[in-house]
């Protein structure tokens, strides 16, 4: 029996009043492959560099003028945020495709313990 926990997200409404896309059990090195996903499925690109400390890694994304926030910490695991009320039709949407797309099997090593 594994030990692993599975990548399942749910979206939130975060102190800004917005939508956030919460993978809690993602480890840190999971933010990276997020973007990808992001980047190759809907053409999402980076805003700027990351910002990587101990205990979160903060990045921007922005897709046709939206920028939403992703990144991980320690208290809500990885995660995609709105700014704005495009973005949270925007987490609507990835949230959709995230909760079909993690359930694969090859995403489980990004999962904690």
């Amino acid at each position: 029996m594994s030990m692993l926990k599975d990548l399942s997200g749910k979206t939130v409404t975060v102190s800004n009043g917005h939508l956030s896309y919460e993978i809690f059990d993602a480890k840190s090195e999971f933010v990276p492959v997020l973007g990808e996903l992001l980047q190759n499925q809907f053409g999402y690109l980076s805003v700027g560099s990351p910002a990587i400390g101990l205990s979160e890694v903060v990045a921007e994304i922005e897709l046709n003028g939206t920028k939403l926030g992703l990144g991980w910490d320690n208290w809500s695991g990885a995660y995609v945020m709105a700014y704005c009320e495009s973005g949270d039709s925007l987490i609507k949407t990835i949230a959709s495709y995230l909760s079909d797309e993690l359930e694969q099997p090859k995403y489980r090593r990004y999962a904690s313990m």
